[in-house]
Order: structure tokens, then sequence, then C-alpha cells
């Protein structure tokens, strides 16, 4: 099946409303991205830093915070405001790396790696996290010179909408296209799973952090994707873990109480080494 044939079967599928955002926004996504890939590195630097921070101050964080419980009925209002340290350090990692012209080079290979943005990726946001997985895709979208449009879960749509205006107000403080960010469903075409996966068919790449389902759909879509689940993590107790296992303890508790755990990284379980187990 062609991708366009694929494209006609999942569009039969929405409202008049819903084909046109996805189209609009697509060719307004497109015609940012096309600018913003000549941009130098010193510029795309600024600009992320730029959208990081309209997000991740603690003032706006922690009313980011307040509306996605409010409206989404989910979260700690005490320890989510701790998740703007997780833009922060996206932000932090971002800058490290190089991202336009030569990037890696392994002369005794003869090979040259050289940075080449994929286009526009579509982003799912989860109801868990309408504040903080916006913010973290943009950071690396932008970063790679990428245009990106969130599909908002429709439990935490207001807050979706809220974090991309503000990542908006970003772009424009520094000159870039306000259409590298964009999201859907916020208006008269109402967000939907048939819209959703419109968008992951017609984009580039596939950014898809959620559920099990989320997760295969994105998997299923016929575009190349990432996708994280509910996570299970596993934290590892070596025999280094002995010179303070009281912290080792502390910390795993306050990864998976964190937010009542929501985070796909939150430890989920412990495989001790022997020489410990018994203390």
């Amino acid at each position: 099946m062609s991708r366009m044939n694929s494209m006609d079967d999942i569009y039969a599928k929405l409202t008049k409303e819903q084909i046109e955002e996805i189209e609009e926004k697509f060719a307004r996504a497109d015609a940012a991205q096309k600018i913003f890939e000549k941009w130098s590195q010193e510029e795309i630097d600024r600009t992320i830093r730029c959208i990081a921070w309209k997000v991740a101050n603690t003032q706006t964080f922690r009313e980011l915070v307040k509306m996605s419980i409010e409206e989404s009925g989910m979260g700690d209002p005490v320890t989510r405001e701790n998740k703007k340290y997780k833009i922060r350090g996206v932000l932090r990692d971002a800058l490290r790396q190089k991202s336009v012209g030569i990037i890696e080079e392994i002369p005794e290979k003869g090979i040259v790696k050289y940075a080449k943005p994929v286009g526009i990726i579509a982003c799912v946001i989860p109801a868990t996290n309408p504040d903080l997985t916006p913010a973290g895709n943009a950071i690396y979208a932008v970063k790679a010179r990428n245009a990106i449009i969130f599909s908002p879960h429709p439990r935490a749509v207001k807050t979706g909408a809220r974090t991309v205006e503000l990542m908006r107000e970003g772009l424009r403080q520094v000159g870039a296209p306000e259409d590298l960010i964009q999201i859907i469903g916020t208006g008269k075409a109402k967000i939907n799973r048939e819209m959703a996966e419109a968008l992951q068919r017609k984009c580039d790449l596939v950014i898809a952090t959620g559920g099990q389902g989320v997760v295969r759909r994105a998997y299923f879509s016929g575009t190349p994707a990432y996708g994280v689940g509910a996570g299970n993590a596993t934290m590892i107790w070596d025999e280094t873990a002995k010179l303070d296992l009281h912290k080792a303890a502390y910390n795993t508790m306050i990864s998976k109480t964190s937010d009542f755990g929501s985070g796909c990284s939150a430890d989920g379980n412990i495989i001790i080494h022997e020489s410990i187990f018994e203390d």
C-alpha cells in the first residue's frame, strides 16, 4: 500500500475540520522547517534555551502543573513540580551536542558523519505529562532543526496547548519561525485516536509516549517511530551500594513515588548483588 493510499484510508475516518487542520499545520510546519534548517549552531542553541526556560522556570511550571492536574485528575502537585529539572537536564544534554555540519569523524574508517534534519516530527503527549513531554521533545526536535506537531491526550488538551503556546512565544522572541512547534485538536477539530493516527501517518518521524496501545499504534503507523511505554526500569545495586544502602533505598523510593510513580523511568524492580542482599 502506498503512503498516499494509506492517508486516503485514514482520512476517510476523519471529519472535514480534522483533515483541514492536519493539512494546514503540516504546510506551516514544512515551511518553518525549511527556513530553520539553514540556521547556525549558535542560533539553534539560543533557540532551545529560550523555549526550555519559557516552560521550565519555577513560576510557569508550577502553573502548568496545577493546570494539568486539575484537567486530567492525575498527579501529585508537590513532586510533579520537580519535573522541571528534567526539562533543564534535557536542555543541558542537548547543548553539549553538535547538530549542524560535521558531527563525527572516524579517520581510520574513512567515515564522516553530517547532521541532517528528518523534517516534521509527530509527538504523542500522555495525560500524565502534558507539561514535561512537549518541552523535552521540542528541545530535541528543534536542536536537530526539525519541526514538531503535538497530538495531546483528550484529558490534557488545555495543558498541552498552553505549553505549546509558551514555547511558540520563545520562538518568536529569538526570531525563529513559530510554526516549528504546533499542536492539533485544540480548536474546532476535536482530537481523537483517528486524528492522532493520521498525524503519525503523514509525518516523517513519530515519538510516542504513553501506554502500550499508544506505542503499538505508533509502531504500526508505517512511519519510523520511537516509543516509550509505561516503563519497568530495573535498578542494579552492585557491591558498591554497601557504602550507603540507606541512600540507595531512599533514591529508589523517591523514584517510585514521585508524581505517584507515573514517570516511564520510575524504578520498577531491583536486582541486588548477593554480597549485600542480606544487609
